[in-house]
């Protein structure tokens, strides 16, 4: 099952394409920075299910991943 990542689609809608960034770069503002750990793993979930069709996962190394938009 999909949790909710609180993606800002504005934000994310602004990312050139090419260009790697991180979940913290598109994630809603009134989204808690306490509950960030938690919408990164959703992000990630939501990535790998092609959920956004132009978004991969660009590096991935323990707690820190990066992602760049097609």
């Amino acid at each position: 099952m999909l949790r909710n990542s609180h993606i800002d689609m504005s934000k994310l809608d602004k990312v050139p394409s090419g260009h790697p960034f991180e979940y913290n770069s598109v994630v809603s503002e009134d989204f808690p920075v306490s509950e960030h750990s938690v919408g990164g793993r959703a992000f990630r979930e939501e990535v790998d299910n092609g959920v956004y069709e132009n978004v991969v996962v660009y590096k991935d190394k323990d707690s820190h991943i990066v992602y760049k938009k097609l």
